[in-house]
């Protein structure tokens, strides 16, 4: 089978503007992403992490993305957490089934895997980008995520929607150890050296931290290679040619989902007027209720704070958001239009405290 999958830089035929990254803060994105923006072709790198809802610690990732800033500015960074639950649990139910199915309990980092790409290029079309990379690489174990044949697979789902995915760490020299260095080298904080011979990344308090991580160390670390847990390894592992089919299910849920999200930003038909605009909600993320006003508008969020001000509501930024809070959760105001009401799944409940809300018309450009 011939593979040919690009894996080194960034180079192009075209000067790149913005880019999307799938990053954890760990060595292999953190590296990554410093090599691309030495390269100079990146206006703005989109540092975004998925969490599945099975994470702890998702805040860890800010680590090493404020380190990024502080070496390359501020105005080069976009670093975000996207909760990705109910994605997630689409792609692997009946969960249970699938490993029954497949033969291995792989299949569940299949799918969680498959999420953040497909999180991914929800996130690359929202925003009018297409390009998209994270740090995988040859050295991070053993498993068919790493194998060229699946990277093409994944390499296709993206292009289908008119994006170019590659991995610019992926056969990079040197190991893990070298990565490690580099790291070192550029200034960036890491942990003990003897993590990485023991397959266990030094930046471990950098990045989030899946409940699921243990059952994967079983089959990637050195573990694997004990007389007892080697014969379960190999008894309950995922082969790259099943993984490819089982994936190749799963991506039709995939499509189904990234182009329900399309719909659901071209149509007004499910949407609900507030205030002369005519917004769609859905449930978005882990607990949380998103309230977009038409595709296209732009919050003007100094304007939204002085009238927010003026009527005494006190709200503060973050970033790029606004942040206010009403009957008991913070709200999260993004500047393309979005309203993130976290701590509720109820989107009646969203839709009246949005109502109650001063936003107004002239502060919502379409």
């Amino acid at each position: 089978m011939s593979v040919d999958i690009k894996t080194e830089g960034i180079s192009s035929s075209r000067t790149l503007s913005e880019l999307v990254m799938m990053f954890t803060g760990g060595t292999d994105t953190t590296l990554a992403a410093a090599r691309i923006l030495d390269e100079g072709e990146v206006d703005r790198l989109h540092l975004v992490t998925f969490c599945n809802g099975i994470c702890i610690k998702v805040e860890n990732s800010a680590k090493h993305a404020v380190e990024l800033e502080g070496m390359y500015g501020a105005e080069k960074i976009h670093h975000e957490i996207i909760y990705v639950t109910e994605l997630f649990e689409r792609l692997r139910s009946p969960l249970w089934e699938i490993v029954k199915e497949s033969g291995s309990t792989l299949s569940f980092d299949l799918c969680c895997r498959l999420s953040m790409e497909t999180a991914a290029i929800i996130y690359a079309l929202d925003h009018g980008i297409d390009r998209v990379c994270d740090g995988t690489n040859i050295d991070q174990g053993r498993l068919f995520l790493e194998r060229p044949e699946f990277l093409r697979v994944a390499k296709d789902y993206f292009a289908s929607f008119g994006i170019e995915y590659f991995s610019p760490v992926y056969a990079q020299s040197g190991g893990r150890l070298g990565r490690r260095a580099e790291l070192v080298e550029r200034g960036f904080s890491v942990g003990p050296e003897f993590l990485e011979r023991l397959n266990i990344t030094t930046c471990i308090g950098h990045q989030p931290f899946c409940m699921a991580a243990f059952h994967t160390f079983m089959f990637t670390s050195f573990v694997r290679d004990l007389p007892i847990v080697g014969n379960v390894i190999d008894r309950f592992g995922l082969p790259l040619d099943r993984a490819i089919e089982l994936r190749l299910d799963r991506e039709k849920i995939g499509r189904e989902i990234i182009e329900e999200h399309l719909a659901f930003n071209a149509t007004n038909e499910t949407g609900i007027r507030i205030q002369e605009h005519f917004c769609t909600t859905r449930l978005c993320g882990k607990n949380t209720v998103e309230i977009a006003f038409p595709r296209g508008a732009q919050i003007d969020l100094e304007g939204l704070a002085v009238a927010w001000s003026k009527e005494g509501r006190s709200s503060e930024r973050d970033g790029e958001l606004l942040l206010t809070s009403e009957g008991g959760l913070q709200l999260q105001v993004h500047p393309t239009g979005k309203v993130m009401f976290v701590g509720t799944k109820n989107r009646k409940r969203a839709e009246e405290l949005l109502a109650q809300l001063l936003v107004p018309h002239d502060v919502v450009q379409a």
